[in-house]
């Protein structure tokens, strides 16, 4: 019995643990024809947020997409950037700490993943975002 109830302690802070580093879309904004979203597995690790969006095949500038930074974990506040003509964007005076993401644009597939906000990331790494058509 006294293994039975340890078992299932254990598997219940496993469990939260996992939960605790998942993350819900649905606290981001939806695209109106949002129906794609492509997951970037690999944390971006960086000493602030700041990046550059393409869109698929001509590698040309993407201007317009909605990037929302959300953290750090667990905190769910939300602060949003909009890139510029240039397809660059920046949300400044970001803490250390582990984020999630998510950058939207009408007519084009969703991208999600995590940001590792560090002191020691290499000054020259950002963000970059490739954008691809299709819904």
């Amino acid at each position: 019995m006294k293994v039975a109830a340890a078992l299932m302690f254990l598997v219940a802070v496993v469990g939260l643990g996992i939960c605790q580093n998942e993350f819900s879309i649905e606290d981001f904004t939806r695209s109106p024809s949002e129906h794609v979203i492509n997951r970037i597995e690999a944390p971006f690790v960086v000493r602030s947020i700041r990046g550059l969006t393409t869109s698929t095949g001509v590698r040309e500038p993407f201007p317009g997409v909605l990037f929302e930074l959300q953290g750090p974990v667990p905190n769910r506040a939300i602060r949003k950037a909009i890139a510029d003509r240039n397809g660059r964007f920046t949300i400044k005076h970001v803490q250390p700490g582990t984020y999630h993401f998510k950058a939207t644009a009408d007519g084009w597939q969703s991208v999600i993943g995590t940001i590792t906000v560090s002191d020691k990331a290499d000054k020259r790494n950002e963000i970059r975002l490739d954008m691809r058509l299709g819904v």
